[in-house]
This record gives C-alpha cells, sequence and structure tokens, in this order.
C-alpha cells in the first residue's frame, strides 16, 4: 500500500491512528501507523534526508539556523546536550570498553567522545556526507568507518559495547524487536548497549517544522533548501522503554535530561536471570 497516496487522498481517521495534512498534495505527519506500513519508501527517504541534511545537520545540536531559539531555551537545549554528555563520558570512564560499535555515527558529535576512550571504534552510517564530516571532526586513527544501511547491515564481530544516538527513534515499531536482537547478537555476552534520544519536545525541531502528535509515528522534515522529506520518529520516555526492553530480556538504566533527552544503558540478563523471569 503506497503510504504517500493514502496521505495525499484520504479525508477520515484510519484505525491504525489519525491522518494530518496540510493540503492534498503534501502532509504534515502521519500519525500512530501500524508496523507493516513503515514502507520501503518511506525508510528509503530517511536515507535520503540525512544525506541531503549531512552539511547542516549540526545547526540542530548548535542551536544555530532555523534551530536557534532566542537566549533563554538554547541555555536549557545546552545544559541539557552538557548533561548527555557527561553522562555518557562517565559510563565509558566507569565500564572501560576496548571494542565498541556506533550506529548511525553521524557527523561525529558523539564519536569524538568515544574514540579518545577506547582501542577501537567501528563506526557506521547509511551516509557517505556524514561520514566525510565525522572523518574530518575527529580524525582517529582507532576508527573504522563503514557505509552501510542499518537495516541490512550485520555486524562482523561482537564488541564490548554498542553505542547510538538519535537512531532508536527512527527504528519502526515493527522493528523494534529485531533492532534489539542484532543488538544483542553485536555484544559479547557481558557487553552493554548505551543509547542517547529525543524526548518528546515541541521546541527541539526548527522553528519551521510542523510538530507532530507525541505518537505520530512518521513526520515531515525540512531542509534549509525547502525540501521535505518523511522519516520515521518515535519518542520514548525512559520507564515505557525499560519496560519494554524488560520484556525482551534486557535490563535497562534509563534516564530524561530536564527537557530534550533520553539515555542510559542496557545489558542482557544473564541466563539465570533470565530463567527466573520466566518461571515467574
Amino acid at each position: 500500500m503506497n503510504v504517500r497516496a493514502i496521505v495525499m487522498e484520504a479525508s477520515l481517521a484510519l484505525t491504525a491512528g489519525k491522518w494530518v495534512y496540510a493540503d492534498r498534495a503534501r502532509y504534515t505527519c502521519i500519525g500512530t501507523l501500524a508496523p507493516t506500513m513503515i514502507s520501503a519508501d518511506i525508510l528509503g527517504d530517511q536515507i535520503a534526508y540525512y544525506r541531503a541534511r549531512a552539511g547542516e545537520y549540526d545547526q540542530w545540536w548548535f542551536r544555530t539556523g532555523r534551530y536557534d531559539r532566542g537566549p533563554e531555551q538554547n541555555a536549557r537545549w545546552h545544559a541539557d546536550t552538557a548533561a548527555v554528555d557527561t553522562a555518557l563520558e562517565t559510563w565509558l570512564a566507569a565500564r572501560r570498553p576496548r571494542e565498541v560499535l556506533e550506529l548511525a555515527c553521524g557527523t561525529g558529535l558523539f564519536t569524538r567522545h568515544l574514540a579518545p576512550r577506547v582501542e577501537h571504534l567501528t563506526a557506521v552510517d547509511a551516509s557517505p556526507e556524514v561520514l566525510a564530516i565525522n572523518r574530518a571532526r575527529v580524525a582517529a586513527d582507532n576508527i573504522e568507518y563503514v557505509e552501510a544501511d542499518l537495516f541490512s547491515w550485520t555486524a562482523p564481530q561482537r564488541y564490548d559495547a554498542v553505542f547510538f544516538s538519535f537512531w532508536l527513534s527512527h527504528v519502526p515499531r515493527g522493528r523494534f524487536e529485531p533492532f534489539w536482537e542484532a543488538v544483542a547478537a553485536a555484544l559479547h555476552p557481558d557487553g552493554a548497549a548505551y543509547l542517547i534520544d529525543s524526548a518528546f519536545d515541541r521546541t527541539s525541531t526548527a522553528r519551521d517544522h510542523a510538530v507532530p502528535d507525541q505518537d505520530a509515528g512518521i513526520v515531515a522534515r525540512k531542509l534549509n533548501d525547502g525540501r521535505e522529506f518523511r522519516i520515521v520518529k518515535l519518542f520514548y520516555e525512559p520507564a515505557t522503554l525499560a519496560a519494554r526492553l524488560g520484556e525482551l530480556g534486557w535490563s535497562a538504566v534509563l534516564h530524561r535530561t530536564t527537557n530534550y533527552f533520553i539515555y542510559g544503558h542496557a545489558q542482557r540478563h544473564t541466563r539465570a536471570a533470565r530463567s527466573s523471569v520466566a518461571a515467574q
């Protein structure tokens, strides 16, 4: 079923969620889609968006251009970015992983924190444009860069830690469990995953972006030149995400910053703990 055609033509709510659009030619967002309705077309749009956005991505993180919300809101944002940076560095210092896999490494905003603290880092992204920016920013000899679609790539080895920032929110609901199975397969038995992602806040995105419902599922994103793309965007609360991971055999410790982010680590239950849970 062609999602774009549905959005252009639909005028009534669907049982899987509500459709919200600006007119018959372009949509604002699509609400709460069933997993089977996340098409390859949308995932292709998502890759195309981040490739096209590579040169302007950092404007979001540093609150410049369309993401500048004024001194007061920018200060709240930067306080939260500092909090997740510090939390990651603290975790790395305590955990001391040697071999780390970074999924959706992007322009290197977190690669720059990982690389100096590990022996070897494998950094994977589907966009050659962001990989080039990442290489230039981090310029570290202990990084192996891999260009690959994360929905089809398989880790070639096991790692002490798997890190991903602002990626889980782009994994469709129907791929949530397979994604975490892939993370588990990429980890040593005592390895751990660490994630950072978006909490729902209406001031997180660009000023000219339509603000979707928290459970929209798919949203429209605009570039500086006006081009629009569809991407998957899901928002999690730490408690509900930890509970969902618990159902899949993970023990997660997750937090939320004051406004903008969730972060924390997860580790597979030991065999004894999994047996105990299964017996309950």
